[in-house]
């Protein structure tokens, strides 16, 4: 039987690179970001995502910038830097690397 924490624990460590690829595509206010994460089965509540957002703008992984909003306030919308489509390409290679292996594992 699998533990939820430990389920959340993985899933939180694939978090950072998912937010990344995501933002790489086009720039996304938080809502956007949890709602597509969800459709990929990958729920996130903001309380994790918002603090991963800051660090990740912290790390000059992404920046944002406010935008006006037909439905309300403005929203911010992240985007990925430079330096962050760069971690974001090698990260995606490590994570294919791991896949390999992980496949060859669970196919003996």
């Amino acid at each position: 039987m699998t533990n939820p924490d430990e389920t959340t624990q993985f899933k939180k460590g694939l978090l950072e690179l998912a937010v990344l690829k995501l933002v790489a595509q086009k720039p996304l206010y938080g809502y956007d970001i949890i709602t597509q994460l969800e459709k990929a089965g990958l729920p996130v509540v903001q309380g994790t995502l918002y603090p991963l957002l800051t660090r990740l703008r912290k790390d000059e992984l992404v920046s944002y910038s406010w935008e006006e909003s037909p439905k309300g306030p403005p929203r911010k919308y992240y985007e990925i830097t430079p330096k962050g489509q760069q971690y974001l390409d090698s990260q995606v290679l490590e994570w294919q690397k791991i896949q390999k292996s992980m496949n060859i594992l669970f196919q003996s």
